[in-house]
């Protein structure tokens, strides 16, 4: 009798477990299982924005020119030159303004300014129109002025004439501080006189006039 109902005990307890647990509802979309082997994915890289384009400043109209260099600028000086007078008598200073670019330039346009005919009626110029001037170049305190060879060739101004136009180049040239003697030269070549009346084999100085 015992065992009997031992017996059900067992089947009853075992009906009533085997009715709680009931199997789960299947699912569409099982869990998804991680692959460890798989990579994970790169976010798509973002390109750096476009910096916009950059335009270059405006000049402005009123810009000031570009400055000229100094060794090319030309710049007026005042000289002062001697003509001979009309009668003959006396060389008489003038005040000139010439346009130079460096220097050098200053003695060359001094002489120059002598052979061509003064503005002043009462003064006249005594070079040969023909005759051109090459050069003047100042070397330790001389000034050696080239003319061409129609300074002597067309020349005919006698004893005074020559006088006149020695003593106006020297006197032209010795008013800038760092001349105090004139040479003569013709093509390049010294010389001993331009008509046979005054020696030029030697430098003449203001004093010598």
């Amino acid at each position: 009798m015992i065992k009997k109902i031992l017996l059900l005990a067992t089947v009853a307890f075992s009906l009533l477990i085997s009715g709680c647990e009931q199997p789960l509802p299947p699912t569409d979309n099982p869990p998804k299982v991680d692959n460890p082997t798989d990579k994970p994915e790169k976010p798509p890289e973002e390109k750096p924005a476009e910096k916009p384009p950059v335009k270059p400043a405006e000049k402005p109209d009123n810009e000031p020119p570009k400055t000229i260099p100094a060794d090319t600028q030309a710049q007026k000086i005042s000289v002062k030159v001697y003509y001979p007078d009309d009668a003959g008598i006396n060389l008489v200073a003038v005040k000139r303004t010439v346009e130079v670019k460096n220097e050098s330039e200053k003695y060359l346009a001094a002489v120059n300014l002598l052979m061509d005919n003064p503005n002043e009626k009462d003064l006249t110029v005594i070079f040969p129109k023909n005759a051109k001037i090459k050069s003047v170049k100042v070397s330790n305190g001389t000034a050696f002025v080239d003319f061409d060879k129609n300074i002597t060739k067309s020349f005919a101004g006698g004893s005074t004439g020559e006088e006149f136009l020695v003593n106006s180049v020297v006197k032209t040239l010795t008013e800038f501080s760092e001349v105090k003697q004139v040479r003569f030269l013709v093509e390049g070549a010294e010389i001993e006189t331009l008509s046979g009346h005054m020696d030029l084999s030697e430098p003449i100085k203001k004093t010598d006039l």
